[in-house]
């Protein structure tokens, strides 16, 4: 009797691009965890562009400001600089999340600064898209922070606080991001945004191949704005989510008209969302896969 009748081959070709990605992605933590810097640099792809968002800066006012590097020697001396800061002893994935093309983890870190005793404790999130020649293209990382320090002014009186409340309330806001990118509505997008949003995906306006780096709402807004002059969306389609009070993740696929030569596209992006405390977007971070022709007619 079949029940469940899915194409063994199609499975078979899913689990092992699945298991690569993430045979990938726990080497590079593994060897952050041994903490040998040339050893980590083996686990990134050949050859760039990379894309690492290493550090991110909450501003006194509330705003944020986060750092991209897209260069192999930037990347390096960033991990030899946090190496000599500090160790890295523990990273327990509690969400893990095994894509096709990319490794994304929610995590306990615990870490202690060279020379000293105390062991810090940290949650965090990595994402760590993969190259399909092996070896990771970027880490895309942060780390959780209390949400009163994320966004200018005061928290507003009727933010929801019981955890399950500031979910829903997630899952809408994201609701609505999916909404207004599927009517290539960049207002709409922008208004769900902090004004000192950070941007920091995969750029498919420039092809670079590399991350954005628009850093308030009036550049999120151009950004998108060239993204729909290139491209006429058809169709939004999640394949994974997550849901927490800090962070919202999905995966989506992306089927688009290139304006320019008529042709059908489509890509996959895997991000992560950042609340601040009044529920807009803060931050917006990931990457994405080339964009594949699907077929070259109008």
């Amino acid at each position: 009797m079949r029940v469940i009748d899915i194409d063994p081959k199609l499975l078979l070709q899913s689990a092992e691009a699945t298991k690569r990605a993430a045979q990938e992605g726990f080497r590079h933590v593994g060897y952050e965890i041994e903490g040998d810097v040339e050893k980590i640099l083996t686990t990134l792809a050949p050859e760039g562009p990379y894309g690492f968002t290493v550090r991110q800066e909450m501003l006194p006012d509330g705003a944020l400001k986060m750092q991209v590097q897209t260069r192999f020697e930037e990347i390096a001396e960033e991990y030899q600089i946090t190496r000599d800061m500090c160790d890295v002893l523990s990273h327990t994935p509690l969400i893990d999340v095994r894509g096709s093309w990319y490794l994304f983890q929610e995590a306990v870190n615990t870490g202690r600064q060279r020379g000293g005793e105390r062991v810090n404790t940290n949650q965090t999130l990595v994402l760590l898209p993969v190259a399909s020649g092996g070896g990771i293209t970027g880490e895309i990382f942060w780390y959780r922070v209390p949400p009163e320090v994320l966004g200018r002014g005061p928290t507003p009186p009727d933010a929801p606080t019981e955890p399950l409340a500031v979910r829903m309330r997630n899952i809408a806001q994201h609701d609505r991001y999916l909404e207004a990118l599927a009517a290539a509505d960049v207002e709409g997008m922008a208004r769900l945004m902090n004004d000192s949003v950070q941007l920091g995906v995969r750029d498919f306006v420039n092809e670079t191949g590399t991350l954005t780096r628009p850093q308030d709402r009036s550049t999120y807004g151009l950004y998108w704005g060239a993204f729909f002059d290139r491209y006429e969306v058809r169709s939004v389609d999640v394949i994974e989510r997550v849901i927490q009070e800090w962070y919202v993740f999905c995966e989506l696929r992306l089927t688009l008209r290139r304006r320019d030569s008529g042709k059908l596209v489509a890509f996959h992006t895997a991000e992560f969302f950042i609340p601040a405390k009044d529920g807009s977007f803060i931050a917006q971070i990931g990457h994405g896969t080339d964009e594949a022709v699907l077929e070259t007619t109008h």
